[in-house]
């Protein structure tokens, strides 16, 4: 009889021998690739809110005192929206057939492109146009609407009133520049308005700080 060769001897592997060293490079291939590639970081997107103040007072400088409307009100109102800025307000107003931006500041809550109670002058302001930020009534029609939009300032706080209320900068912001455009334009304190005085809507919502706002201007 022939003899056996042994394969151990021989130095040829066995069928199970390969299996064995096949299934331990797999293994060793495999377990490479996570060592080498590692867990997979995910990295949250950057933070909504502008970590800096992004003032933007166009056209304001260049308005000579002739240029100056005859300003006899001011009218305050919100964006309705919490995730807002002066860019966002300007396309929504212009797919509603408006000229741009109908207020002429806007006020950030530090969402958006907009730092957190910087002061936006819109185009408006600057080229010194009506406001188109007075809506209507249902019983008055539109007749005390044109009348305010012609003669008053619209300024807008970035945010919703009727859902949370506004961020401590927009409030301090506001009382100054309020203050500030009276002085500037002779617009006594009983002219300043809150949107929901001159127009069916909620605006500037109702969590407005009326006694605060008030109580601060008649102060001054």
């Amino acid at each position: 009889m022939p003899k056996k060769i042994d394969n151990h001897e021989s130095g040829v592997l066995s069928r199970t021998q390969i299996v064995w060293v096949a299934f331990v490079a797999s293994m060793t291939i495999f377990g490479g690739f996570f060592v080498f590639t590692g867990p997979v970081q995910l990295t949250p997107p950057p933070a909504a809110r502008v970590s800096g103040p992004v003032d933007s007072l166009e056209g304001t400088s260049f308005l000579a005192s002739e240029d100056v409307r005859d300003w006899t009100h001011i009218v305050i109102h919100h964006s309705g929206l919490q995730l807002d800025d002066h860019e966002s307000i300007d396309l929504r107003h212009q797919q509603n057939g408006l000229l741009g931006n109908g207020y002429h500041f806007v006020i950030g809550n530090g969402f958006g492109r907009t730092a957190d109670g910087a002061i936006v002058a819109t185009r408006r302001w600057a080229e010194q146009r009506p406001g188109a930020h007075v809506a209507p009534t249902r019983r008055g029609g539109a007749t005390g609407a044109d009348s305010l939009n012609m003669n008053s300032i619209g300024i807008c706080l970035v945010g919703d009133g009727d859902q949370s209320s506004f961020s401590t900068s927009q409030i301090r912001k506001v009382m100054a520049f309020v203050v500030q455009l009276c002085r500037e334009h002779d617009i006594a304190p009983s002219n300043v308005l809150l949107h929901r005085d001159v127009s069916d809507v909620t605006s500037p919502g109702r969590l407005f700080p009326v006694a605060d706002f008030e109580r601060y201007l008649n102060s001054m």
